[in-house]
């Protein structure tokens, strides 16, 4: 009896361990069909800085200012610090923000953690 609980037991870890090892490939395999769709990998942040309300950085240390970011659908996305897929086109204006460059998002995906 207790050989058949020893057995259950390490092929629930055995099958643990596995699923996190996929978990971690599924996450690259997403990350690259993303990119080649023509999304970048960012985090979206609030900033308590006047004008500057929010901040994406890209997996590249780029910063950007989403100018449209309180717009009716990129709206859930401006609440708290997310990781983000997006794509954005970049616009000819002044920067609002030190060391930014003014955006305009155009799709966003919540990343799964």
């Amino acid at each position: 009896m207790k050989h058949s609980n020893i057995k259950t037991i390490v092929l629930i870890v055995a099958l643990l361990m596995i699923s996190c090892k996929s978990k971690k490939s599924s996450t690259i395999k997403e990350a690259l069909e993303y990119q080649k769709k023509g999304y970048s990998l960012g985090t979206i942040e609030p900033k308590d800085t006047g004008i500057c309300g929010w901040m994406i950085t890209d997996s590249n240390n780029i910063n950007y200012d989403p100018v449209n970011i309180k717009d009716e659908e990129f709206i859930s996305f401006s609440l708290k610090k997310e990781i983000i897929y997006f794509k954005f086109l970049p616009l000819r204006m002044k920067n609002r923000c030190k060391n930014t460059s003014p955006i305009a998002l155009v799709e966003v995906i919540l990343v799964n953690n």
